[in-house]
Parts: structure tokens; C-alpha cells; sequence
């Protein structure tokens, strides 16, 4: 528990770093407490671009920093998916069930998380990203792929 009066903020999203710097439109949640919304506005205004950076400012801290941490296990269960060639039916149903137990992890560990966080770019946009583009995807995914061959399984393509 941070505390009523520990002021601090994250930012989270649905973002690639290579795709952030190649200029493509993009979108990110940034949570501050910072004490005041002309101070949170005026972090979040430090971010944002109205072009190819566009930032939504939330008052959930714990939320956005346990979504941005939490989607990455997920990432690696789609990453093995891909890499046994279970498809694209079994992939959108681990990340439904990623983002219900987010939630109910969240709820347990954490005071006064926000449903609307989950909807946010911190929440499902960048689930979707991360478990469709992410380093943590790919790399599970090769790492399935490599099994598959090292014991002489096939994959599941159908």
C-alpha cells in the first residue's frame, strides 16, 4: 500500500519502442498523484502529442503499474500458443481470461483499483499489443518453436 500521501505517477500503454520512434500513432495511460490536477495535467502534457503520442491521465497508480507488469505473463502464454500453432481461437481466449485474472489480482492486492483502468491503454490495448507484438510474446514463442523441434513434436497447424 502506497499511502494517501505518497505522491508518485507511471506511465503504461499500448506502445512498441520501435514504433514510437518511427513517429506511428499511439496512445499511453498515464496515473500521477501528484496533489493537485494542474500538477497531474501538467505531467501529462509533458507527454503528450496530439499527432503520434496521445496521453490519458487516470488517478489509478496501483492499477496502471500492475497492468503494465501483469500483462507480460500473459504475453509468454501467447507466445507458447503460437509457437505449439494452437491459433488464433486459443489466443483470444487466454487473453479474455489474462484480463479477467488481472483484474481479480489486482482487486486482491491492491486498495481502491478502478474498473475503467482495465479499459484504458495501460489495461486491454496493451495486453493486445504486447501479446501480438512483444518481446515477451516472441520470445516464448521461439522458445515453444525450438522445444517442439528439440523432441521432435509437431505443431498444432491445422
Amino acid at each position: 500500500h502506497l499511502g494517501p500521501h505518497f505522491n508518485c505517477g507511471v506511465m503504461m500503454g499500448a506502445n512498441i519502442a520501435n514504433e514510437i520512434a518511427a513517429g506511428y500513432p499511439c496512445e499511453s495511460t498515464l496515473a500521477t498523484r501528484f496533489g493537485t490536477p494542474t500538477a497531474d495535467e501538467a505531467t501529462r502534457q509533458v507527454f503528450h502529442d496530439d499527432d503520434t503520442f496521445r496521453v490519458r491521465h487516470v488517478a489509478d497508480v496501483s492499477g496502471v503499474e500492475a497492468c503494465g507488469a501483469l500483462k507480460n505473463v500473459f504475453a509468454l502464454g501467447c507466445g507458447f500458443v503460437d509457437g505449439l500453432g494452437y491459433g488464433s481461437n486459443t489466443k483470444a481466449s487466454l487473453l479474455r481470461v489474462g484480463l479477467h485474472e488481472m483484474k481479480a489480482f489486482c482487486r486482491a492486492f491492491f486498495e481502491g483499483v478502478e474498473d475503467g483502468t482495465f479499459m484504458e491503454s495501460c489495461g486491454v490495448a496493451d495486453l493486445i499489443t504486447t501479446c501480438y507484438g512483444g518481446r515477451n510474446r516472441r520470445c516464448a514463442e521461439e522458445f515453444a518453436r525450438r522445444r517442439n523441434e528439440e523432441f521432435g513434436q509437431e505443431t498444432v497447424t491445422r
